[in-house]
C-alpha cells in the first residue's frame, strides 16, 4: 500500500515537472517571438567599421557579430559590410556609408528601417513581405518602401545642406516619395526595375523627385557591380544587363581604380622629388652662405691691409618667375556659378578660384613645371641636359575629362575633373527652377555632358 502510493507521488512529481518545462518552453517560444525574432547579423566585413551602441559607446564592428536594433554603423573608406537580417534579408553596405538599422515586430509583422546618412547600400529582399510587414531605407529627403525587390540607395549632402538621393531598382519595384518639413511623405513616383530616378533638395528648402530613367550601369561603382554580378550568378533577376556585361564592367572598373592608384602613387613620387629638390635647394642656399661668410672675411681681411684710396665693389644676378594672365570670352548666360570650380563660358559670369579653364581654344595659365626648360622651346638648358616637358616624369598626370554643363541648350560652365574623381555641381544665380541631371557622387570616367532641367 505504502508502495503503490509512493509511486503515484512519484508520478505526480513528474508530471509537475514536465508541466513546468512544457511552460518554461511556450514561454521561451513566445519571448522568442514577441523580442528575439528579428535578427541583424554581420557575415562579411572587408576593412573597418565602427558601431554606436546606446548604453555601450563604441563598438569594433566584426564577422559573425550580431548588431541590435538602433545600432549606428560608420564604415570606413575603401571597406565594405554585408548584413544578414532574419533569414532572407541581404544588405551590401559600401564605402564611406553612415547608416542606422531598425529592426522590429516578428514574422507577421515586421518592421525593418534603414536610416542612411551618408553612403550607399544594397538591399536583397529574397522573399515577398506579408501583408502587415515593412521595409524602408530613408534618406535625409527622401523615403524607398518595397515589399520584396533589389534595390541600390545612395546619398549625399554637399556643403550647403542640399541633399542627393538616387535609387536604383535592379528587380521588383520600388515607391519613392519626398520628406516633408514636418515629417510626413509628400510627392511619390513608383521605378521599375531597370529604372533609376532620385530625390535633390532638403525636407526645409523643399525636395523634388526626378522622372525615372534607365539605369546607367557604367556609372556604379565597384562595390555595387560586384555585389550585382555574385546575385545574377546566383540566378537572381537582375534586370537591364546581362552577366556577361556585368562582368565586363567590373573587369573595367577595376582597371580604372588601378589606374587611378598608379596615378596617386606617381603623384606622392612627384611630391617626394619636390620634397627633395626642396631640401637640396636649402642646403645649397645655406652653403652659399657660408661661402658668402668667407668672402665677406676674406673681403674685410683684403680691406684692412689695402690703402686707404682702394675701393672694393661687387655684382650679383637676380631670378623670379614669370606669371601669366587670361580672358574668356562666350555667351552671356546672365547666370554666375557660386561653385569656385567651374567656369562659365561668358564675361558676365565671375569665378572666384582662377584655376579653372573657360572653353577656350588653350589655357595659358600655364607653367613648366621643369625649371630647366622653357614655354614653346624644347631645348634645354645645360643644367637639365637630354630632357623636355614631356620627358620629364614629374609632368605625368592623372588622366582628365572634360565635364559640360548645358543650360538652356547652350555650355554654361565646364570643368576638368581627374579620372575618377567627381565633378563638382555648379548653381545658377540669380536661382533657377530646375536642377542638373546628374548624379554628382558618380566618378567621372569619360567627357560627361550634364544638362540642366
Amino acid at each position: 500500500m505504502q508502495k503503490s502510493k509512493g509511486m503515484k507521488i512519484a508520478a505526480l512529481l513528474c508530471g509537475a515537472t514536465v508541466a513546468i518545462a512544457g511552460i518554461a518552453l511556450a514561454a521561451t517560444h513566445f519571448m522568442k517571438g514577441q523580442e528575439f525574432y528579428r535578427s541583424i547579423l554581420i557575415y562579411e566585413l572587408q576593412g573597418s567599421a565602427d558601431i554606436e551602441r546606446e548604453g555601450a559607446g563604441n563598438i569594433k564592428a566584426a564577422e559573425d557579430l550580431y548588431l541590435e536594433s538602433g545600432d549606428r554603423l560608420t564604415v570606413a573608406d575603401g571597406s565594405s559590410m554585408r548584413l544578414k537580417l532574419d533569414d532572407d534579408k541581404y544588405v551590401m553596405v559600401e564605402e564611406n556609408s553612415v547608416l542606422a538599422i531598425e529592426a522590429a515586430g516578428n514574422e507577421a509583422d515586421s518592421k525593418t528601417r534603414i536610416q542612411l546618412e551618408q553612403g550607399a547600400v544594397t538591399s536583397e529582399i529574397q522573399n515577398p513581405l506579408s501583408t502587415d510587414s515593412t521595409y524602408e531605407v530613408n534618406s535625409p529627403n527622401s523615403v524607398m518602401a518595397v515589399r520584396g525587390t533589389i534595390f541600390r540607395v545612395e546619398a549625399e549632402t554637399d556643403e550647403d545642406e542640399e541633399v542627393y538621393t538616387k535609387v536604383s531598382v535592379f528587380s521588383g519595384k520600388v515607391a519613392m516619395g519626398a520628406l516633408r518639413e514636418d515629417g510626413s511623405v509628400g510627392e511619390e513616383i513608383l521605378i521599375n526595375a531597370g529604372e533609376e530616378a532620385d530625390c535633390t533638395g532638403s525636407v526645409t528648402s523643399g525636395a523634388f523627385l526626378s522622372e525615372p530613367a534607365e539605369i546607367d550601369y557604367e556609372m556604379l561603382p565597384l562595390q555595387a557591380l560586384n555585389f550585382l554580378l555574385e546575385l545574377s550568378q546566383r540566378n537572381a533577376p537582375i534586370t537591364g544587363v546581362s552577366q556577361d556585361d556585368l562582368s565586363g564592367l567590373v573587369e573595367e572598373a577595376q582597371s580604372w581604380e588601378e589606374e587611378d592608384a598608379d596615378d596617386e602613387d606617381d603623384m606622392d613620387d612627384t611630391d617626394s622629388e619636390d620634397d627633395a629638390e626642396d631640401v637640396d635647394d636649402a642646403e645649397s642656399a645655406d652653403g652659399d652662405d657660408g661661402e658668402d661668410a668667407s668672402e665677406d672675411t676674406d673681403s674685410e681681411s683684403d680691406r684692412s691691409s689695402s690703402s686707404a684710396g682702394d675701393s672694393y665693389g661687387s655684382t650679383g644676378t637676380s631670378s623670379g618667375t614669370r606669371t601669366q594672365g587670361s580672358t574668356a570670352s562666350g555667351n552671356n548666360r546672365g547666370t554666375t556659378p557660386s561653385n569656385p570650380n567651374t567656369t562659365p563660358n561668358n564675361p558676365g559670369a565671375t569665378p572666384s578660384n582662377p584655376n579653372t579653364t573657360p572653353n577656350s581654344p588653350g589655357n595659358p595659365n600655364t607653367t613648366p613645371s621643369n625649371p630647366g626648360t622653357t614655354p614653346g622651346n624644347p631645348e634645354t638648358t645645360p643644367g637639365n641636359p637630354g630632357t623636355t616637358p614631356s620627358d620629364d616624369p614629374i609632368n605625368v598626370k592623372p588622366k582628365e575629362y572634360t565635364v559640360k554643363f548645358m543650360y538652356e541648350g547652350e555650355v554654361f560652365a565646364t570643368q576638368t575633373v581627374k579620372s575618377g574623381k567627381c565633378a563638382k555641381k555648379p548653381i545658377l544665380k540669380p536661382e533657377k527652377s530646375g536642377k542638373w541631371d546628374f548624379d554628382f557622387s558618380k566618378k567621372i570616367k569619360k567627357d560627361t555632358t550634364i544638362k540642366w532641367k
